[in-house]
């Protein structure tokens, strides 16, 4: 059965959220140890979420303890944070997830990477078997045709895009403004890319522990990079910062930034941070002269297309609906396979043994004979199994299938398959 753990911003506030946060590292380190289950992890700024493909609740709450306690968390004390769905709901969030329909910015399209790049990191850890791939391709593919079909991902906003557009309710047009990009990962590419088309580029300034990443990512781009040892400098310079490192700490704090303020001649300065876990302490807004925004604080962003969004949802919903009873014929049509092979199997053996058994008494000289022979069994095997197979199939995706194979494999004498 499919199983779905999700924490995520809908009811789980950020402080709960960035104690959550996994790195790469983690998420790796967690499928390397869970390799023969089928499970994925999405772990992003907004959610965190694990999907796996086990028989038994009490195994799904295993995995989801095991998982949390990568972070030193108990199931209970997220609890009351947490979505646990099972079955048609557990796949059906999975496809909302993918079509922008539960993100904080309605049809936004980073999610769709992210849902991406989550499957193949399983695949590659041998943790994304063939019912977890089979339903992972299917979201994947029905959230393309919700952006390719109808208009969810219009203008539609993402985390960072939102972050620009609220920088600019506070300090005006950004391409008169001197901007620092901490970070070099995939945020902040998606903030410059940004930016640079609101011509803002030439006062973009990437810095980032990595010197190396932060230089690629400014060539690209053609801004400015420098390295971590001239941060106190280029904050001096910024009017807003944007924060998006992977950090599992605060890398900007009040004795940090109280130093700045008094060098900066009564200039206020913005930071926007991005980043889950937050790379801002939160006393750093308390200090006079700073504005700071997290994550959450985006959300009150108006956006001006929303309605045109939402209007098509219900398209969305069909799309979901259509693609998910794709999905579930093909997995229960799946689950008769391994029965449908075994009888085949069985009545092979059978072919083979009465083959023998007429070859011994028409001699080795009736090679004509021998041929017919194989020929007529192979027919007539195939015809006998025919009826039998299709309607195996046709039956797997009604309510009573699995007892219909059942019937079938005790008919038959075949075994359970494992």
């Amino acid at each position: 059965m499919f199983h779905c753990r999700s924490v995520s911003h809908h009811r789980t506030p950020l402080a709960i959220r960035e104690q959550l946060s996994l790195t790469t590292s983690q998420q790796a380190a967690w499928l390397d140890a869970h390799q023969g289950i089928e499970a994925v992890i999405i772990s992003t700024c907004n959610r965190l979420e694990l999907y796996a493909h086990v028989p038994a609740q009490k195994r799904m709450d295993a995995l989801w303890r095991e998982l949390l306690a990568l972070r030193g968390i108990t199931p209970d004390e997220v609890a009351p944070y947490t979505m646990v769905l099972s079955g048609v709901e557990a796949t059906q969030h999975l496809y909302r997830v993918g079509c922008g329909l539960e993100s904080m910015a309605l049809g936004e399209p980073q999610i769709l990477g992210q849902i991406t790049h989550a499957y193949e990191h399983a695949h590659d850890y041998h943790t994304a078997g063939t019912a977890l791939s089979l339903l992972f391709r299917s979201a994947i593919h029905a959230a393309k045709r919700a952006r390719t079909e109808t208009h969810i991902g219009n203008g539609s906003a993402s985390v960072s895009s939102l972050g620009i557009a609220r920088a600019e309710e506070i300090c005006g047009p950004l391409s008169a403004r001197n901007i620092l990009v901490v970070g070099a990962g995939e945020m902040a590419q998606t903030i410059v890319k940004a930016l640079t088309q609101r011509d803002a580029g030439s006062q973009i300034t990437i810095l980032s522990r990595t010197y190396n990443h932060a230089r690629q990512l400014a060539d690209e781009w053609q801004v400015q990079a420098r390295p971590v040892t001239a941060l106190k400098e280029a904050m001096i310079e910024a009017d807003v910062v944007f924060t998006t490192s992977s950090a599992p700490y605060a890398i900007f704090t009040r004795d940090d930034v109280e130093p700045i303020m008094d060098l900066r001649a009564d200039r206020p300065l913005c930071f926007i941070d991005i980043a889950v876990p937050r790379d801002v302490a939160r006393d750093v807004a308390a200090i006079p002269g700073v504005i700071l925004l997290d994550i959450d604080d985006l959300q009150h962003v108006i956006e001006e297309n929303l309605a045109e969004r939402e209007a098509n949802i219900p398209a969305v919903e069909q799309i979901i609906e259509h693609e998910l009873t794709l999905f579930w014929n093909e997995y229960h049509a799946r689950s008769v396979v391994p029965t449908i092979k075994q009888l085949r199997q069985q009545a092979e053996e059978l072919r083979q043994a009465e083959l023998s058994w007429a070859y011994n008494r028409i001699g080795p000289d009736c090679a004509d004979s021998r041929e017919l022979f194989e020929q007529f069994s192979y027919r007539l095997m195939n015809k006998m199994l025919h009826h039998v197979t299709r309607n195996l199939k046709a039956k797997a995706g009604e309510d009573d299938g699995a007892l219909f194979a059942a019937i079938t494999r005790d008919l038959f004498g075949l075994e359970e398959p494992a």
